[in-house]
């Protein structure tokens, strides 16, 4: 009877460690997650600002990466509602393979021209400056977002994903112009207002 009770012992165990330990990979690794995949902002001399997925330091292999970067405005309440309403312009929607370590992935480039405040535009261009979309008055949006996605590749083929929403305000990008339309002459790190993380 005890040999019975032992065995029976011992393979639950051994059941409880079958199924416990891939859980506990997968709740370290969607841990660690939170740490991959951060975005950065900054500004290079003669190209202008960018946004990219950091993935230098972290050094993970990142796959099937989807980002979306839009402008937000908010729309006063009508006739009839108490409720604002948000208008969303699309600026970029698109998909990458993946991203090697030791790489960051540029999402967004872009300029603020400009000689005052009160005529401030946002230019979208290429990574070498060049613009590729018709300029928009910062009066004309109050966010700037920029939603994504990337699988972390792991040894245990898990389906752990970076998931975040990247903010930043008109105001701030006014604060931006305002480091930089003089010139830099090295390259200059900006913080984003908010970063919001799906899931958690």
């Amino acid at each position: 009877m005890d040999k019975i009770l032992e065995q029976s012992i011992s393979q639950l165990l051994a059941l409880i460690t079958f199924f416990a330990f891939p859980a506990i990979q997968y709740l370290l690794l969607k841990w660690t997650a939170r740490k991959e995949g951060l975005p950065r902002l900054g500004y290079l001399p003669e190209y202008g600002f960018r946004l990219v997925i950091r993935n230098i330091p972290r050094r993970r292999f990142l796959k099937e990466i989807k980002y979306k970067v839009f402008l937000r405005s908010l729309v006063p309440p009508s006739k009839g509602s108490t409720a604002y309403t948000f208008y969303d312009t699309d600026i970029i929607c698109k998909e990458e393979i993946f991203v090697f370590p030791n790489s960051d992935l540029t999402m967004l480039s872009f300029q603020l021209n400009g000689s005052e405040e009160e005529d401030i535009s946002f230019v979208v261009t290429d990574k070498l400056g060049n613009k590729i979309q018709n300029e928009v008055s910062i009066k004309n949006f109050e966010k700037l977002i920029c939603d994504y996605s990337a699988t972390i590749d792991n040894f245990f083929s898990f389906d752990i994903k970076v998931e975040k929403r990247v903010v930043i305000e008109s105001s701030s990008l006014v604060k931006m112009w305002n480091e930089t339309y003089l010139g830099c002459e090295k390259f200059k790190p900006f913080e984003v207002d908010y970063i919001l993380n799906v899931g958690h």
